[in-house]
């Protein structure tokens, strides 16, 4: 190919070029333009949208046509409520807002007017001394002064002139003696302080089992293991320990101690004297205050045999 024809295939090549390179511009310009106004109509139809949405959400006058029966109210009536104020009001009004009669509560024969207690009644309808039986008027209106008198006389005899045995009146069984009252009896029969319960006997009576006390900080085994067990309502410690006061010489599980801990008196071994041991609620066992306090007459150790209680209320 000579010069001027490949000049011309170049020409002809870059004319080719600038129109698709033009075709291409408008092409982008038409589609960023058709973008533009379809983002517009995407924009102004959701924005309807959501204004239908928000004012549908507003609308409070049912648009639905929702039923009461379908909200389970279908046996309530369209008619005016009673405010709870008000409905209690009424429930605590004691003036017979209803106008209940007598009649209505079947009490139509009853008169306005203060009547006897039932006690009053019944005092009333045993008084032996202010009425007579039907026999005894018959007898006293036919009898003369001295029968009357002999019958008063016989009527107030209270040394059982017919010889009533316990028998007679079903009472066989009983013996003479002073009987407590029945109030009396419920008071013993409740108290629960003085009796136990089933689960009580059967644990109380159960083999007790100790278990060594856990020795600490040099304190030592002396004449008889120290041991320590829970029975009943009482913690119970024994044995002999041989160690320095002032200082922890051993511990019991703590749920074993009652609430607040507990000081006891222990002996000296080997002297007439005597030490406070101090159960802390951690269940630390400590000998403090010896007396005497010398350390020379201190004997050979602590005995331990001692019990603590539970106070009412402490776990058991």
């Amino acid at each position: 190919m000579s010069n001027s024809q490949f000049i011309g295939q170049l020409k002809q090549n870059n004319e080719q070029i600038n129109n698709l390179k033009d075709q291409f511009f408008r092409t982008e310009s038409h589609m960023s333009d058709h973008e533009k106004r379809l983002n517009d109509k995407v924009d102004k139809f959701m924005e309807k949208q959501n204004f239908d949405l928000k004012m549908h959400i507003q609308n409070n006058e049912n648009p639905h046509q929702v039923t009461k029966e379908q909200i389970g109210l279908s046996n309530v009536l369209n008619e005016e409520q009673a405010t709870k104020v008000a409905f209690d009001s009424h429930l605590d009004d004691k003036k017979n807002p209803h106008a209940v009669t007598k009649s209505q509560v079947g009490l139509s024969k009853v008169d306005n007017v203060q009547q006897a207690a039932k006690t009053d009644f019944d005092a009333h309808d045993s008084d032996l001394d202010r009425h007579i039986t039907k026999d005894e008027r018959s007898y006293w209106n036919s009898s003369d002064e001295r029968s009357k008198s002999f019958l008063a006389e016989h009527a107030s005899n209270q040394s059982n002139p017919h010889k009533v045995t316990a028998e007679q009146v079903g009472l066989g069984d009983v013996d003479n003696v002073k009987q407590a009252a029945k109030s009396d009896f419920d008071t013993h029969t409740n108290n629960t302080d003085i009796h136990v319960t089933k689960n009580e006997k059967d644990r109380w009576n159960g083999a007790v089992k100790y278990a060594n006390i856990m020795l600490k900080n040099g304190a030592t085994v002396g004449t008889r293991t120290p041991i320590y067990a829970k029975w009943g309502a009482l913690l119970v410690l024994r044995g002999h320990v041989r160690t320095e006061p002032e200082i922890v010489f051993g511990s019991i599980p703590a749920e074993l101690v009652p609430f607040g801990g507990a000081v006891k008196s222990v002996p000296l071994s080997g002297t007439g004297g005597t030490a406070n041991l101090i159960i802390y609620d951690n269940g630390d066992l400590k000998i403090k205050y010896p007396d005497p306090a010398d350390s020379n007459k201190m004997g050979g150790g602590y005995y331990l045999d001692v019990v603590v209680g539970f106070q009412k209320g402490d776990t058991t």
